[in-house]
């Protein structure tokens, strides 16, 4: 897997149309102020492309058993979830994968934010979340080509905050996978420091298991989470 770490990148074309469709930047009438704004979303580009630090880190687990509500591993994890139990119904096995762009792009957020250049801070922030769910994206597919050709296939990704896996079961996962290795601290409420980090697991099975890949954004309620997979 170490290819797979060496080829994830952030694809900054993919971040750009994201901030511009979910901030409806081009349905901005008054020409001045729509220029303005892409100037300063622009900026918000070119920093964070020297600012972020994108890394991966990944780690495998057996499955022992299946339960209606959660999934018992090998090492002896148990992950509570009955969404996250049948997402990946059938998997021998799951990777988890930490991915980060690090701290320097939300520092520099809020330096621009603490001296009143609250529109170029607001786009470093929003760049720096489409990075990081780039990086996170990419990192599935890759990790999925990867793997088929060894004739396996892999479910979406699945994070703790999801439908009705808790947020605490960060602290499962940091059993899995050494957070601090990846730069990457929980704080007491298990929210990730730096904050432009995602953890999650995919399910691994035979070829036909995951052949029609199925997200987990179709058991959400949320409509209009911004980060929401259509497929």
């Amino acid at each position: 897997m170490d290819n797979l770490v060496k080829n994830v990148t952030i694809d900054w074309d993919w971040v750009e149309s994201h901030v511009t469709s979910r901030e409806r930047l081009r349905e901005i009438s008054e020409n001045n102020t729509k220029e303005a704004i892409f100037k300063q979303l622009k900026n918000a580009l070119t920093i964070a492309r020297s600012k972020a630090c994108p890394a991966i880190f990944l780690a495998k687990e057996n499955i022992a058993v299946f339960n209606p509500t959660s999934i018992e591993l090998k090492c002896g994890v148990v992950l509570t979830s009955k969404e996250l139990s049948s997402h990946i119904k059938g998997a021998t096995g799951i990777y988890v994968f930490l991915v980060t762009i690090g701290k320097d792009l939300e520092e520099a957020a809020s330096s621009c934010m603490g001296s009143d250049d609250h529109l170029l801070g607001y786009f470093l922030d929003r760049v720096g979340s489409f990075a990081v769910e780039s990086l996170a994206k990419n990192a599935e597919e890759i990790l999925r080509s990867s793997l088929i050709k060894e004739h396996l296939s892999v479910s979406m990704r699945f994070s703790p905050g999801y439908c009705d896996w808790p947020i605490e079961e960060q602290f499962n996962l940091a059993k899995i996978i050494d957070f601090s290795k990846a730069g990457i601290t929980l704080t007491k409420n298990c929210m990730m420091i730096p904050k432009k980090s995602i953890s999650a697991i995919v399910g691994i099975g035979s070829e036909k298991l995951f052949a029609e890949v199925t997200s987990p954004c179709t058991l959400c309620n949320m409509k209009t989470c911004d980060y929401r997979r259509r497929t």
